[in-house]
């Protein structure tokens, strides 16, 4: 299996993660943070065949900084959910691919890199390509919270961006010091610790609570929720262990086309389970963002 394979399985696995998020968000999440604490705590169930394999390497002061960067993806994933929340699951995917715009201009202020022109080419393809995403035609208001032309999911999203950018960074730093498979172990627990902190929140623990009497069927799908997380992560890992991160990064820049297959047949199969804008000129639209999204992650990266 070489690196293109890998890579879209892993973005056809991260696809599906969102179309489960946004199914659990539109039915049965209230709260955000219960939600995302039942995830986290689910999560650390695939960490035991990692902790097997590659064991618990600590390297101080490093380790300590990777369970820093785990309270960092507790909050990218907490505006995640709550543009997921607001919008639909095939723009949000779009809208995602925005972070490689902060990575390099981290890079740039604090890391002294120099910037090339394709940089600032792919920068502004992304840019116009989630603002394109997010647009909805005068004839299509939405149907979401709100309405309006531009999405309202861009405020949460801008968090996603820099917390995700900055999560980048630090791991490209640490892994100088640590392997792929340690800095995944480390910075799981260090979102393990931060997620407990929301149980001080009444309204979580209520929620969360919840969660666990609902019966095997909405706890089954969560597990594969995050099965599906698991081997996404795993599958682009190898992809870039085999290939040139520009390549891997590009083809992985295919899941919001992915995500919007799986819209269009769920349409077909079981309409009414994903409320999302499918006609021809919005889905025109999301195909022509996606190409553009493709081509300004590979110019970036």
């Amino acid at each position: 299996m070489d690196w293109f394979a890998f890579s879209i399985a892993g973005a056809a696995c991260l696809a599906v993660t969102g179309i489960i998020d946004k199914f659990y968000l539109g039915r049965y999440v209230r709260n955000i943070l219960a939600y995302l604490f039942v995830l986290v705590v689910i999560q650390q169930v695939f960490l035991l065949p990692v902790l097997a394999y590659a064991g618990l390497d600590f390297v101080y002061p490093q380790s300590l900084y990777a369970l820093s960067i785990g309270v960092v993806q507790v909050i990218l994933w907490a505006a995640y959910l709550r543009a997921l929340k607001v919008e639909e699951t095939s723009r949000i995917a779009g809208q995602v691919y925005v972070f490689p715009v902060f990575v390099f201009l981290g890079e740039f202020f604090l890391l002294g890199e120099t910037l090339q022109p394709s940089d600032y080419a792919g920068g502004t393809l992304l840019v116009f390509a989630a603002l394109l995403i997010s647009y909805r035609p005068a004839s299509h208001p939405g149907r979401i919270a709100g309405g309006g032309r531009i999405s309202p999911a861009l405020k949460y999203m801008a968090v996603f961006w820099v917390f995700t950018a900055a999560y980048s960074l630090a791991s490209k730093y640490l892994l100088d010091y640590m392997t792929e498979w340690h800095l995944i172990v480390w910075s799981s627990l260090g979102s393990l610790v931060a997620v407990f902190a929301l149980l001080a929140r009444g309204e979580v623990r209520s929620e969360v609570g919840g969660y666990f009497r609902s019966g095997p069927r909405l706890i089954s799908i969560l597990f594969l929720n995050e099965l599906f997380d698991f081997l996404g992560r795993g599958s682009l890992i190898f992809a870039y262990a085999l290939g040139s991160v520009a390549l891997v990064s590009s083809v992985s820049a295919l899941q919001p086309f992915i995500t919007l297959i799986y819209v269009l047949v769920l349409g077909i199969f079981l309409p009414g389970m994903l409320v999302e804008d499918s006609d021809g000129r919005t889905v025109a639209l999301k195909i022509g963002a996606t190409m553009l999204i493709v081509a300004g992650v590979y110019l970036v990266s």
